[in-house]
């Protein structure tokens, strides 16, 4: 079982060392003092150097992505039961900092629709025009230590934006092999391609498809927060559908009117 416990890397390095032993071994109890015999000696050395090699540069396997990607499902599940409680039915929306004087993004889970109105900084609003939970977004930590390990900064051109999308799924976080970010009107799509995550995004579909408009997991409020800081503009959550078959997840948000 211990040997079974180790990595790829670290059984090749095993049986090579192994095999070194072996054809040395071979060598001297043949006792020929020929041509094979050394054939034998250096193939000996070679497996014993590449055995050494594979023992010393190779790293311990990373976490199963099966079991990471389920970490936050169930709380952003609780959420989404709390929310349809107390009767919020609108989709998530991120205000960026800098909006009504906010030094903080924050996460909107509004009652019904919302327009984009001015919000209090209380986490429960009760205005007028706006009913709801405010909240910082799931992201937040995230995109904390994207900031201080990264030196992320958020441009505010859209072909920027764009690419950052990109930039941060496939070679920052390395969530997926293909990110597209588009946009159409006040419509933008993330398409995340062999996304390493899917299993997260359908255990929470499986529950609801309210759960990922309701209260977008890390990686949603990421892109969203991305947007909505570049921008300056409220960034509505519309809809995030993983593929039943593939594994794609494709994530549509709308711009509110400033």
């Amino acid at each position: 079982m211990k040997f079974l416990s180790l990595n790829t890397h670290y059984r090749a390095a095993l049986v090579l060392i192994i095999m070194a032993g072996v054809l040395v071994a071979t060598a001297i109890l043949a006792n020929r003092s020929d041509f094979t015999s050394a054939a034998l000696v250096v193939s000996g050395l070679v497996c014993l150097l590449t055995g050494i090699f594979f023992a010393t540069l190779s790293g311990s396997d990373p976490l199963d992505l099966r079991y990471l990607s389920l970490l936050p499902v169930q709380n952003s599940i609780n959420l989404s039961r709390v929310c349809a409680d107390l009767g919020i039915q609108g989709n998530a929306s991120i205000v960026p900092k800098g909006r009504d004087g906010r030094t903080r993004t924050m996460l909107f889970l509004p009652v019904a629709d919302y327009n984009g109105a001015p919000l209090p900084m209380d986490s429960f609003v009760m205005e007028k025009d706006a009913a709801g939970l405010l909240m910082e977004p799931a992201c937040a930590p995230l995109i904390q230590l994207l900031r201080e390990k990264e030196q992320l900064s958020i441009p505010s051109d859209m072909v920027a934006l764009h690419g950052l999308i990109r930039e941060l799924g496939v070679e920052v976080l390395e969530l997926a092999d293909q990110v597209h970010s588009t946009q159409e009107g006040d419509i933008l799509t993330v398409k995340m391609e062999e996304y390493r995550l899917i299993s997260g995004c359908r255990a929470m579909t499986l529950e609801s498809l309210r759960c990922c408009t309701a209260n977008p997991c890390p990686i949603c409020s990421l892109f969203a927060t991305v947007f909505a800081e570049g921008t300056g503009n409220i960034i509505r959550i519309e809809r995030c559908a993983p593929d039943p078959k593939k594994s794609t997840v494709n994530a549509v948000f709308s711009i509110l009117p400033a």
